[in-house]
């Protein structure tokens, strides 16, 4: 047989143009030399002389070829004969109306970001699972969500995540601005900034069960105090006394009680601060946090309520990093005070920038960095034992990357670490983590790969919902992102 071009391969010559030895109909960018005639009896071609229909065979998949009285005919298959090849991976291939080869895609990607997808041409599509650490990562929509910032707070409410403050980079980088994401919905609501506190960034927020409390940071001027009220129900703000509130500090921690929020630690300028205070919301009033039997001060430590005593633990003081910690009960003694120190033995190495989370009856921290390599290691202070509790060490195996600035969450039965930077610099930023489950030796790691749902990011902000894992904002290098993914485990 001759060739014919291949947009025309499947059809039978007559159909092309109608063409013959002495009229032709000419198509720019056709070779008719390589088309047979009509009626030039050029084997195969319709009209050649046969005495078999093999040979009629015009090797076009779609064309049903007979020899009938001599002469070849070519007729289009019946639509929906098969017109493939052995490569399981072209996808369907079926003869269409008109006798052309039409092809119908395979689909590779199955829309699991936990499996990875792939086709052999000899075995077809395969989805092969990511392993059991990978969480199914959602966008978040782009539609109607706050501008890219960092070092912004987020709370969670019950049904919706409150984000605010941060700074959002250009020439007035601080920010006064927030909104509510409602997962059901996969909406965005701006918060109002009538009656805000004032923009800032690396400051604290706690959720009360109908209120989002702010307090502290970085302004304009300097550190602050001077929080605020925000009630999602009616889109408000109301401020926060200043009436013996402590002074206004970064690098801090908060915790909720149930009934007022405690800020401890941070720093001003040199040196760090040992110094807190208590907010009673029902009241409106401060009161101050007793030195005395109190933790050293320090800054980028960490903090977890346990239902009736914060503990505080590492962290920096401008001299050293710190590898201790202390308990304190607010209700002890009418002003509070502190009841005791973490335990030495089997404590956990000194570290800044770390993670902690509550299980209900321990408190887990995890990564971090002490001025050299970065860690992954981990310890968990149980103290349902009573007294300040005991610590043994959390397993490295399977653990992920050396990391700090990253965000964590106890989901009841697991931990989840996720993103942060490491290696010289904090160059390395992480789009991966670890889900650890607490148990005999160490406890266990299973690992969170990296998906494109999700890119790579540093401090930002995470919630738990009760059943996923809400990320949000932070940056990639110089650039401030805006964007974010929810995962259910």
């Amino acid at each position: 047989m001759r060739l014919r071009p291949a947009a025309l391969r499947g059809m039978s010559a007559l159909a092309i143009v109608g063409i013959s030895a002495s009229s032709c109909t000419l198509v720019a960018g056709i070779d008719y030399d390589l088309i047979p005639d009509a009626g030039s009896g050029a084997a195969g071609g319709e009209g050649s002389a046969c005495t078999s229909d093999a040979m009629c065979d015009d090797g076009a998949p779609c064309t049903l070829d007979q020899c009938a009285q001599g002469a070849c005919v070519h007729s289009a298959a019946p639509a929906g004969t098969s017109c493939g090849d052995d490569d399981a991976c072209n996808g369907a291939e079926t003869c269409d109306e008109s006798g052309m080869c039409v092809v119908t895609p395979v689909e590779i990607d199955d829309g699991d970001p936990c499996t990875f997808d792939a086709c052999d041409p000899q075995t077809g599509v395969t989805h092969t699972s990511a392993g059991e650490g990978c969480l199914a990562w959602a966008p978040l929509p782009l539609e109607g969500a706050p501008a890219a910032r960092i070092n912004h707070s987020a709370v969670w409410t019950g049904s919706k995540m409150i984000l605010w403050g941060g700074e959002i980079g250009g020439a007035d980088p601080l920010t006064s601005t927030g909104a509510l994401y409602d997962p059901a919905s996969r909406t965005w609501k701006p918060t109002s900034t009538a009656g805000a506190p004032a923009p800032r960034h690396s400051h604290r927020a706690v959720w009360t069960g109908s209120k989002m409390l702010v307090w502290g940071g970085y302004a304009a001027g300097g550190f602050v105090g001077a929080g605020g009220i925000y009630d999602p129900e009616t889109d408000t703000w109301a401020p926060m006394s200043t009436a013996g509130e402590p002074a206004g500090r970064g690098y801090f921690s908060a915790v909720w009680t149930g009934s007022a929020l405690i800020v401890w630690g941070g720093i001003v300028t040199s040196p760090a601060l040992g110094t807190g205070g208590v907010y009673d919301l029902a009241t409106n009033t401060w009161k101050t946090v007793p030195t005395q039997s109190g933790p050293s001060p320090r800054f980028n430590h960490t903090a977890v309520w346990t239902g009736d005593r914060m503990v505080v633990w590492g962290g920096q003081d401008l001299f050293d990093w710190l590898d201790d910690g202390a308990l304190f009960d607010p209700k002890s003694g009418g002003s509070g005070a502190w009841t005791g120190y973490t335990p030495f033995q089997d404590r956990p190495g000194f570290r800044e920038m770390h993670s902690a989370v509550w299980t209900g009856s321990a408190m887990m921290i995890w990564g971090g960095w002490n001025g050299g390599p970065h860690l992954d290691t981990g310890g968990i202070l149980d103290l349902a034992a009573g007294g300040t509790g005991t610590w043994t060490a959390m397993t490295t195996d399977g653990a992920p990357s050396p990391r700090r600035e990253h965000v964590a969450a106890w989901t009841g039965s697991e931990m989840v670490v996720w993103g942060g930077c490491g290696e010289d610099l904090c160059k390395k930023i992480f789009a991966d983590g670890g889900r650890f489950v607490p148990g005999p030796g160490g406890g266990t790691w299973k690992a969170i790969p990296a998906v494109p749902a999700l890119g790579p990011r540093r401090g930002h902000t995470g919630v738990w919902t009760g059943d996923a894992l809400i990320v949000w904002g932070g940056r990639n290098g110089p650039t401030l992102l805006g964007d974010g993914a929810e995962a259910k485990p």
